[in-house]
């Protein structure tokens, strides 16, 4: 009789081990962790009229995380429907700088001035490059 108790204690013990144990990882990760995280990139089309309304700016980018866009710009007269100007901006921002020039913005990053702390409150003029439109 005690033969049998034993046994059955025994295999009951094996049983719950082999059920209700679970083992970790051994890199740490759980399935949790494993899922693919997917960034959606939209493209995006922007008028922008100039000041006068005689120019319009037409601006095809991707909008995603990185801060860097690549800009398609295309600048065409609202009277005769004619492409002024058209290329490729790789920046922050492009917006008009009067009616006949663009404003674009390169991308910086971080500017180290001195290598030791950085001094608060200090305010930089962000440089901008200027691109002229040719009126015909």
């Amino acid at each position: 009789m005690k033969k049998i108790l034993i046994i059955l204690a025994l295999s009951i013990f094996i049983f719950n081990v082999l059920v209700f144990c679970k083992a970790k990882d051994v890199n740490g990760h759980s399935v949790e962790n494993n899922k693919i995280k997917i960034i959606k990139s939209k493209e995006t089309t922007d008028k922008i009229f100039s000041f006068d309304k005689t120019k319009v700016l037409i601006l095809t980018y991707k909008m995603d995380k990185s801060p860097i866009i690549k800009f398609n710009y295309q600048v065409i007269d609202t009277d005769t429907k004619k492409e002024l100007k058209k290329g490729v901006f790789t920046g922050v921002k492009i917006e008009w700088l009067d009616n006949n020039a663009l404003k674009c913005e390169p991308y910086v990053g971080i500017e180290v001035e001195n290598s030791k702390l950085f001094k608060r409150n200090i305010k930089k003029q962000i440089n901008y490059i200027t691109i002229k439109i040719n009126s015909i």
